[in-house]
């Protein structure tokens, strides 16, 4: 069993307001356990940062990033991302809620896997109340066995990036994807490129 760990970048609302991103990244961290990360614990240590310190892309300085993608290499993780050019995406896309955006997102990127290599996991996605896993758990039954497929997962939970170093992974990766789709800088994606399995980008 493996464990997937679900974080995002900038928003999923499709307005079009002024405060709204450009782009929306969706990313999934695979790791063989849901435990604290070595690496990071011992980053925080040298950093002299408290053992509690979230990871978070956009807020952490320049050093931090950094360090954190120099020292995350250690760790055996997997990615699978998909981003959103969301001025340009089609009438399949454009007409979702944020919610609804996201579910697709989630969706459409697990079901780009072979289930040889993503069936019966555990999926933890960040701040994710009970009512959307609900939710995302009778769509992707609902579209396996349309498909035929085995479930993909076993178990959808919430979990907080404040516990979590899997989805401080997750965090700091999709906004790494994000700036490097938007053309603002490519340092950090590069690093964890090699770890990529699949990056979908819409349209």
């Amino acid at each position: 069993m493996q464990y997937f760990f679900v974080d995002e970048s900038g928003d999923a609302g499709l307005e079009g307001q002024a405060s709204s991103s450009s782009h929306f990244v969706v990313a999934m961290v695979q790791l063989p356990e849901r435990a604290p990360l070595k690496p990071l614990v011992e980053l925080r240590k040298a950093l002299y940062v408290p053992p509690n310190f979230e990871f978070k892309y956009h807020q952490s300085k320049p050093l931090q990033k950094d360090r954190f993608f120099k020292e995350v290499l250690a760790v055996d993780f997997r990615i699978r991302a998909v981003t959103a050019d969301k001025a340009r995406l089609g009438p399949n896309f454009n007409t979702l809620n944020p919610q609804a955006l996201t579910v697709e997102l989630i969706i459409g990127l697990t079901m780009h896997a072979s289930e040889l290599d993503l069936a019966n996991e555990v999926l933890i996605i960040d701040g994710a109340t009970p009512s959307f896993c609900r939710h995302l758990r009778i769509q992707f039954s609902e579209r396996s066995k349309r498909g035929e497929r085995i479930r993909p997962f076993k178990n959808i939970i919430g979990g907080d990036s404040k516990r979590e170093d899997g989805l401080q992974l997750a965090d700091m990766i999709a906004g790494a994807i994000r700036l490097h789709v938007m053309g603002i800088a490519s340092n950090h994606f590069d690093i964890i490129s090699p770890r990529l399995v699949d990056l979908w980008n819409l349209p």
